[in-house]
This record gives C-alpha cells, structure tokens and sequence, in this order.
C-alpha cells in the first residue's frame, strides 16, 4: 500500500486521517447518486436495438458523473485538509447529500438534453422548457457550491483553532473564492434564463448554458492570484 502525502501541492499540511462515519456516509450517498443515474434510465436492454439506445445516452452519464465527482472530490479534500468533525460540518455534509440526491435526476436531464441538441428529442423542447431546465440545472449548482463555500469559510474562521499558517490561509481564501464566483454563476444563470422573454430571440435561449464558461475564466485568475500569493509568502530558495 502506497504511502499518504503528508501535503498536497500547494504544500497544504493533511489534518484529517482515516474516514470518518459522515465521510463514509457522504460517500455511500454519492454512490447510491451515481447508481441513480445508472438505472434511471430504464431496464436491462433486451435487445441490440435497446442495447444501443442505451448507449447513446452514455454521454450525457458520463457529463453528470463528472459533474457529481466534482462536489465528491471537493468534500473529500475539504475533510483531508482541515479534519474537522463537529455538528456544523456534518449538518453541512448531510445537507450536500441531500441536495445531491434531490438534484441528480434534474442534472442528467440537463446534460442529456444539451448533448442530444439536433436530435428529435431536442426539437421537441420548446424554449419554455429550456429555460425551466435552465433554471433548475442553476439553482441545483448554486446551492451544491453555496454548501461547500460554507465549508471554506468555516474552516477559514477556524484558522486560528487549526493553526494554519499564512499559505494555507492564502489557499483556503482562495477555496472561498472558487467556490463563491461558482454558485454566483449557477444564481446568475437561473436569474438569466427565468428573466427571458417567450419572444426574445431563439440564440438567447443558450446564454444561461454559455454563463458557465466564465467559471473556466475565474479560475485562471483565481489560480494566478493564488501562486503570486504563495510565492511571496514561500519565495523560492
């Protein structure tokens, strides 16, 4: 067995040990999330013909799996780097499963609808419909990223307790960041697309979809800020 970093690459002293029965339950709840997507779908497929429909919705699972490790992997470094298990953090972990388990149907339907743009299926959706999936697709990711900046700022507000010194500040600041300008832009683009006109113009009906890239935007500058932070507080010998 292969052994832990005492650190991550930011040099981020490690503080949370084995798993934790809520790290163990958040786990199990994003397993059973991801079996959900799996079997929503329908039955085993009988048939090559069903066998194959079934895979032309492997994409849109594969989007919505990588959506879903995303807020997995973001509780799973919160818990390694600050190892905090107090009734705050676990209402906070509890709260993201539940929001993860309300919202995975909503997010699959999200992700095949956009991918499957062209199809039948897609001309199907009148605007309506896209933006009411709009809507929901942006409060589901605002309030999934609005849980864990409330982890950040917690264990910002606990620099102190935990000791952490000035880059492991700086790196959390910047935790608090990427997670507040993410759940702004999932706000920002429900707002958008429940503030549309059924007689606007049909290209506006994709600005809520666009209104994520400028997380991939924010993070380039977030992540700048972060290395000239840490380069002044660690300079290079």
């Amino acid at each position: 067995m292969g052994h832990r970093p005492a650190t991550d690459r930011y040099g981020f002293r490690y503080r949370g040990g084995e798993n934790t029965r809520i790290e163990a339950f958040t786990d199990a709840a994003f397993a059973f999330a991801v079996t959900l997507l799996m079997i929503g779908g329908g039955h085993v497929p009988n048939s090559v013909g069903e066998l194959m429909h079934a895979l032309t919705g492997l994409p849109g699972y594969a989007a919505s799996f990588a959506l879903l490790c995303l807020f997995w992997y973001a509780h799973y470094t919160w818990y390694r780097h600050y190892g905090i298990e107090d009734g705050r953090s676990v209402v906070l972990s509890l709260l993201l499963v539940f929001l993860v388990l309300i919202y995975v149907y909503p997010l699959h339907m999200m992700f095949n609808a956009v991918i499957s743009l062209g199809s039948d299926s897609a001309s199907s959706r009148s605007p309506r419909d896209w933006r009411k999936m709009y809507e929901i697709f942006g409060i589901a990711y605002a309030s999934m990223s609005a849980v864990i900046l409330l982890f950040y700022l917690y264990a910002l507000r606990l620099r102190d307790e935990l000791s952490l010194d000035a880059a492991e500040i700086a790196v959390t600041r910047s935790g608090v960041a990427r997670w507040a300008v993410q759940a702004g832009i999932g706000a920002f683009s429900a707002v958008l697309a429940a503030t549309l006109l059924p007689d606007t113009p049909s290209w506006l009906d994709a600005l809520p979809g666009f209104a994520y890239w400028l997380i991939a935007v924010a993070s380039i500058f977030r992540r700048r800020n972060l290395q000239r932070r840490l380069s002044l507080i660690r300079p290079a010998a």
